[in-house]
């Protein structure tokens, strides 16, 4: 599990685990039968869609003391039928979807369904994505109240076999933060739903990030931001090159993260920008050697180069406090929307380099 005091297993369900996960889905279709629900019935599941989420790599346990005690799917290949209300998803992206969820009878109240489900977002976290989805028939009040104290919001209805309407639910997964060595300020991935918080930083303070941030004018809207974060979401999370907000509490100081990176050489580049209120702090300083140990460590980078433009001290003034190296410059390396070129520092980091 996620939580060291906790006593359960939370794992991937095997062979050896089907004969009690049957039993435990029996005892929830004669729940359902006396509760009048027509979530399940005696065809739905089977023991073989049990079987085959095994096979698949989908079907997860709690086990206490041993025992396993709840089951469910923790699935991101899709449901086909989520496409009836495609319109109405928040977004396109990669999703996490939870089915087949049962618990023991001798552990129903204790919390356990909500465990599992909170253990999934933490599988679906790990991955980088962070949509969740799940469905449940109207006359399924037991699941309705998880959904709903989960903070999912509804999205409309699809309709499985036999023409089953069913009520269909989303959240967006908040990914953790993480301290940086400055007190009160984290670092955390970015999510699509942060595009709004993004751009709102960004229009407050144009006048100033345009000075050496040629992409400021071009962001015109919240859509143009979600542009921008869509394909980088979209990307497998151990492909990606992924974006961070950095934070004071949970107000939005500026963005860090990686971009060109080059996986055959083991290679990649960081770039970074605060808003004016939080300068002078050493917070990107601290952010970049975050995401330095990050690359080294989590994506076995080699080199990590950091560009900037001459004129901008306090931009180099980052990687010379973390010990990279000036390789040279780059003549009138960007354009600025003052209309003027200018030069670029270009600065290096390898890993035999780095000190923590």
């Amino acid at each position: 599990m996620e939580y060291s005091d906790n006593p359960d297993i939370f794992r991937k369900a095997e062979e050896t685990d089907t004969e009690r996960i049957w039993q435990i889905i029996e005892q929830a279709k004669a729940q359902m039968r006396r509760l009048g629900s027509q979530q399940w019935d005696e065809n739905y599941p089977s023991i073989e869609n049990i079987r085959q989420d095994i096979r698949d790599g989908n079907g997860y346990v709690i086990c206490r003391e041993n025992r396993v005690v709840a089951y469910g799917v923790v699935s991101f290949d899709g449901e086909p039928v989520y496409e009836q209300i495609k319109d109405q998803w928040s977004n396109d992206l990669p999703y996490l979807i939870v089915h087949r969820l049962a618990v023991a009878d001798e552990m129903k109240r204790q919390g356990m369904a909500k465990q599992f489900m909170l253990q999934a977002e933490e599988v679906s976290r790990r991955k980088g994505i962070y949509n969740f989805r799940v469905d449940t028939k109207y006359d399924n009040a037991y699941m309705l109240r998880l959904i709903d104290s989960l903070d999912f919001n509804y999205c409309g209805e699809v309709y499985y076999r036999n023409n089953s309407a069913r009520k269909a639910f989303e959240k967006t997964l908040r990914p953790h933060s993480n301290p940086i060595g400055v007190p009160g300020y984290t670092i955390r991935e970015a999510t699509y739903e942060d595009a709004g918080i993004i751009f709102e930083a960004i229009d407050k303070n144009r006048d100033d990030l345009r000075t050496w941030l040629p992409f400021v004018d071009s962001l015109q809207s919240v859509a143009d931001e979600q542009q921008f974060l869509h394909p980088i979401l979209a990307t497998p999370y151990e492909k990606r090159d992924p974006v961070f907000i950095l934070e004071h509490d949970t107000d939005i100081c500026g963005l860090a993260g990686f971009h060109f990176s080059d996986p055959s050489n083991h290679r990649t580049e960081i770039g970074y920008w605060l808003l004016p209120a939080y300068r002078g702090k050493g917070i990107v300083t601290n952010a970049v050697r975050y995401l330095c140990q990050w690359a080294f460590h989590e994506r076995n980078i080699n080199r990590i180069q950091i560009r900037c433009a001459v004129g901008n001290h306090p931009s180099n003034a980052i990687p010379k406090r973390l010990g990279f190296t000036l390789e040279g410059t780059e003549r009138e390396g960007e354009l600025l929307l003052s209309g003027e070129y200018t030069d670029i520092n270009i600065y290096s980091l390898l890993k035999n380099d780095f000190k923590q």
